[in-house]
């Protein structure tokens, strides 16, 4: 959804040239119960040149021109941006309602910062609702019927979840001979889930919000993120997993096994900050809704590229 499907047009205009005696009497007489008031709106030739608080208005004495009032330097956005642009404009200068613009500076209508974070809810809603799912939830729905919709999708993670099954039993015989290797198979997991989920989530957002993006530039810069992101984590690995096995397991304690684990770490993070911003694009050309890879799908993807990296090293690396 896009700034111009939300517009507000319950503002008030000035123009320039009004005494602020005269611009007071239109705020009195224009107003209504539903009009914006607390920021009016300066149009000169059918573009909007200006803002003029409510309360600077009401304190200032005539003679006094309306664009010797008026901020000339004020904060909107286009019809055309996304509603993300919108809530961040508000956060960033603190204002509670922006002007919409069309391309030629056209005043199109506002939108309130209440609006914009209303909008932004239903949309994380309706991306929830995806993610797990349950597109045509009905709060009304039988218990049975809900549990119909469900269950196919629960099977189907429950075959995927053999996978990464048999990616363990495919390095059983690495697993025995160095059993200590179990103890840091969820950290590199969950670091790798967790760097994939957020280039996931910035590829659905841009997707939704801005279609035409250029998705090539996006994947690289994730890219590049990932990079460092998986470089200082891959550090961070090393020590933490040293520190363990020397206070822990003096007799496991060795440069070779922190070693595999921070290469593992790296690979298997900068691998998953990869796929979760390649994914969506790649269901959004197969005409797939993204949000569905906001799911298990890429859990499982995750699991079973990090467990073969890790597993895949340590045999290399230490038998």
């Amino acid at each position: 959804m896009r700034l111009k499907d939300v517009i507000n047009t319950h503002f008030l205009t000035l123009t320039p040239e009004m005494d602020v005696k005269d611009a007071m009497k239109v705020v009195v007489k224009q107003s209504d119960e539903d009009s914006l008031i607390d920021i009016l709106y300066v149009i000169d030739q059918g573009q909007l040149v200006g803002v003029v608080d409510l309360k600077a208005l009401i304190i200032a004495r005539s003679p006094l021109r309306i664009d010797q009032l008026m901020l000339k330097n004020y904060h909107f956005v286009y019809e055309d941006d996304p509603i993300s642009k919108a809530i961040d404009t508000v956060q960033n200068y603190d204002r509670h309602m922006i002007p919409i613009l069309s391309k030629k500076k056209a005043l199109l209508g506002v939108i309130t910062a209440e609006m914009a974070l209303d909008l932004l809810a239903d949309e994380t809603l309706e991306d929830f609702h995806k993610m797990a799912f349950l597109n045509e939830y009905d709060v009304h729905s039988k218990p049975w019927m809900r549990s119909k919709k469900r269950l196919p999708w629960l099977l189907l993670l429950l075959g995927f979840s053999l996978i990464t099954a048999s990616v363990l039993s495919f390095f059983e015989a690495t697993l025995e001979a160095i059993i200590v290797l179990i103890l840091f198979q969820p950290m590199i997991l969950d670091s790798a889930g967790n760097i994939s989920t957020q280039s996931l989530a910035k590829a659905i957002l841009v997707i939704n919000e801005d279609p035409d993006a250029n998705m090539k530039s996006f994947v690289m810069k994730e890219l590049l993120i990932g990079l460092m992101n998986s470089l200082f984590l891959a550090v961070v690995g090393f020590i933490f997993s040293y520190l363990f096995l020397w206070v822990f397991k003096n007799d496991s304690a060795d440069i070779k096994l922190s070693l595999t684990i921070a290469i593992s770490l790296f690979a298997a993070l900068l691998i998953g900050a990869f796929t979760g911003a390649l994914v969506p694009i790649l269901l959004r050309k197969l005409k797939i809704d993204p949000s569905v890879a906001s799911g298990p799908f890429m859990t499982t993807i995750n699991d079973v590229i990090a467990l073969t990296i890790y597993f895949t090293l340590a045999t290399i690396i230490l038998l």
